[in-house]
């Protein structure tokens, strides 16, 4: 998610020795569709949309997630790099055999990770949405067919959780919200905001989308981690803020 306006000057307005360090900075955020959880969220190294950065988000994903094993169905925009990093993180290496011959040997080639991965393109003329182009990169048809049909939230491809969630973020944080004068000016304080408004977002927030009816006009209500049965209530702000952490997790 690009945050906005950022880091003393607009994008536009840098020089290329500046646009390192200023203009449009970017958290790169994993969100799961059912549970509505953010997952990951590549906001300690808050910056520019790099593989790098992606590559790195995949690396969080899946030392959080599967142990290791890639998700059955991933949906990104039609950002490259994104291909590049699910491979290097959950491609198989492959090294073929010696032959005797006499030559270079073949060198060593990662397979495709065994999952769906499907790719949206949004085309814009005047900031509004005039085509949607959904291009399948990894897997068969068949299995993305199969997973869209077995998904209890949505039966087609498209990114707009994540997009929501974007806006839910820029809510909770003024940091992120476009076009005002509370926009970050300095990286460190907005790492600590971030990560303070993912943790109240998957902790503490009563999540409309996630109630369950228990009854005529009554609901069970739940926050994102809730429905992932990490914990078993809504949890209030003085209770995230007292909770003891260990570093480094």
């Amino acid at each position: 998610m690009r945050n906005g306006t950022s880091w003393e000057k607009k994008e536009k307005t840098c020089t290329d020795e500046e646009k390192e360090d200023h203009g449009d900075q970017w958290d790169h955020v994993v969100i799961d569709a059912e549970s509505k959880a953010v997952i990951s969220i590549v906001c300690v190294v808050c910056g520019k949309r790099t593989k790098e950065n992606t590559e790195e988000l995949i690396q969080d994903l899946a030392h959080r997630c599967n142990d290791g094993k890639p998700p059955e169905f991933f949906t990104t925009d039609d950002y490259s790099c994104y291909q590049d990093a699910l491979l290097h993180v959950y491609g198989a290496w492959v090294i073929p055999e010696r032959t005797g011959k006499p030559g270079r040997p073949k060198k060593a080639f990662q397979t495709e990770p065994e999952m769906q991965y499907a790719t949206v393109k949004k085309e814009r003329k005047r900031g509004r949405v005039v085509s949607v182009d959904i291009k399948q990169v990894y897997g068969t048809d068949v299995a993305l067919e199969s997973a869209l049909e077995s998904s209890s939230v949505s039966n087609a491809v498209n990114t707009s959780f994540v997009e929501r969630q974007n806006g839910t973020d820029r809510h909770l944080n003024s940091r992120k919200a476009r076009k005002t004068l509370a926009f970050s000016k300095d990286c460190e304080y907005h790492v600590c905001h971030s990560w303070l408004c993912l943790a109240y977002y998957n902790f503490c927030w009563d999540h409309r989308s996630l109630r369950v009816e228990i009854g005529d006009r009554e609901y069970a209500h739940r926050s994102p981690m809730m429905a992932l049965g990490v914990t078993k209530h809504i949890w209030s702000v003085e209770e995230l803020a007292t909770y003891q952490t260990i570093a480094g997790h």
